[in-house]
């Protein structure tokens, strides 16, 4: 069964929640990520993230920034992950006042990577541009370009990189139908031990397909994995107590009944269809007294005694 609520994000080229997705990512395993642009940066002596908290005032966050030693050079990374390439002049500039920004702030060699996950309709992706003045050449602009979407899928399968298994959903799956290539992706994070994966697989596929393709595969996304991940409650209203506090502040039925069933389903697993329809079916003051007491809930027979 698939949760209702999950729903494909918006087209927007940057999406707060696909953003934390390529965070969450780094988090688990920064060198593996990096490995997408410099593949030997895993024999790196040093790899330090900390420089990436540091932000600009009138843009987002740097997907990532790192300094690295490598075989005895020190230099920054700089990487940016691009779903929705639009243009090469919004993306030069964007890059360019990154590489300014870094430039201010270390005094080191800098490695600036755009990533991009999805094909874009601009066929000729620039990767810097030159600046000349009567025939002089004043400046001479240039970052690497690495196309996710040209790789092999089961070529990081072999590899056995879980880090990079969500973004196997943007890469080449031959002749497989959107449902197979869709259901091949959820199944190999599905086996796997951390349940994040399988959450930030399904975050990468709503980014990947528009609203009427994701209709179409949502329905193999599993509703109890997907909600056992650790990261389910970022982009729910923050975990339980969001949870609880806007279900009250609301107070509506619709409001009520999606936060119940959704704070049950986190707690208890996939709900009994029975279970589901005495919820749907409940008045607005029995919800709102399962969520105060769903903390003291400690089994799912304990929710009928609120239910009609």
């Amino acid at each position: 069964m698939v949760r209702k609520g999950i729903e494909t994000g918006s087209e927007n080229v940057r999406n707060q929640a696909y953003d934390e997705t390529i965070k969450n990512l780094e988090r688990k395993d920064c060198k593996i990520l990096a490995s997408l642009a410099i593949p030997e940066i895993e024999e790196a002596e040093e790899l330090d993230l900390k420089f990436a908290e540091l932000s600009m005032a009138d843009m987002n966050k740097a997907d990532y920034i790192a300094k690295v030693n490598l075989k005895n050079e020190k230099f920054i990374l700089h990487m940016e992950f691009e779903s929705n390439f639009k243009s090469n002049s919004e993306m030069i500039k964007r890059m360019l006042r990154y590489f300014i920004y870094i430039y201010q702030n270390e005094d080191l060699p800098i490695y600036q990577v755009l990533v991009i996950l999805k094909e874009a309709s601009t066929k000729n992706i620039l990767d810097g541009f030159e600046s000349t003045v009567q025939n002089e050449l004043i400046m001479k602009y240039k970052y690497k370009i690495v196309k996710v979407y040209e790789f092999n899928k089961y070529d990081f399968t072999k590899e056995g990189k879980e880090v990079l298994f969500p973004l196997r959903v943007f890469m080449k799956h031959g002749n497989e139908t959107d449902e197979e290539h869709i259901a091949e992706c959820l199944q190999l994070t599905e086996s796997l031990e951390d349940k994040d994966f399988y959450y930030l697989t399904a975050e990468c596929i709503k980014k990947y397909y528009s609203k009427d393709k994701f209709e179409k595969v949502k329905k193999f996304i599993k509703e109890e994995i997907y909600m056992s991940s650790a990261l389910f409650k970022d982009p729910y209203e923050y975990g339980v107590e969001k949870g609880i506090e806007k279900g009250i502040e609301k107070g509506s039925k619709q409001e009520l009944l999606k936060n119940v069933t959704k704070l049950l389903t986190k707690k208890f697993g996939i709900l009994p269809s029975e279970i589901r329809v005495k919820i749907e079916k409940s008045e607005a003051y029995n919800l709102e007294i399962i969520l105060d007491e769903i903390f003291n809930l400690e089994k799912l027979a304990d929710v009928l005694k609120f239910l009609k």
